[in-house]
């Protein structure tokens, strides 16, 4: 069986160097205060995708 999580040679982490810089960017957002609450991101997915929020098992 082939191993499906492979270390990165270079920096020895399970991270590739292009996750690594996208969590890195993120954690900056972060640091200089670029956030959006739980309540706005919702509102805003509602108004994008009602038919998601609307279904019935």
């Amino acid at each position: 069986m082939k191993k499906v999580i492979q270390l990165n040679e270079k920096n020895k982490t399970l991270l590739s160097d292009a996750q690594k810089a996208a969590i890195d960017r993120g954690l900056e957002d972060v640091t200089n205060g670029k956030l959006h609450s739980h309540q706005d991101v919702m509102k805003e997915t509602k108004k994008h995708f009602p038919h998601l929020f609307n279904r019935k098992d």
